[in-house]
């Protein structure tokens, strides 16, 4: 229903634009004409606004997942969360942490 509603304000105030546009056409051009060519032009426009903002975003993306991949290049120790030897694998149980702990200072 929300949808519906929203389609149809879209297409009224569509509508609306492409007649207030082809009202500035001079009144020597018949009015179909002047709709239609109003239309492409707003149509060209809607596009190429569509376009940028979604090359924009690509973009951006693929700039975040280089940056990301060359800070992974450069520390390889932040991307492998690998345990190292002599380090025992930390546990689920707090209790199991705090006897190990308490092992180790015996």
């Amino acid at each position: 229903l929300v949808l519906m509603l929203s389609v149809q304000t879209t297409w009224r105030v569509g509508k609306e634009a492409v007649d207030a546009g082809s009202a500035l056409v001079p009144d020597s051009v018949p009015r179909p004409i002047a709709r239609i060519g109003v239309t492409f032009v707003a149509v060209s426009v809607a596009l190429f606004l569509l376009k940028s903002v979604i090359s924009t975003a690509l973009f951006v993306l693929a700039m975040m997942g280089l940056i990301y991949f060359a800070f992974l290049a450069m520390n390889p120790k932040e991307g492998s969360r690998s345990v190292d030897e002599g380090d025992s694998p930390p546990s689920d149980d707090p209790a199991e942490e705090a006897r190990r702990i308490m092992e180790k200072y015996k």
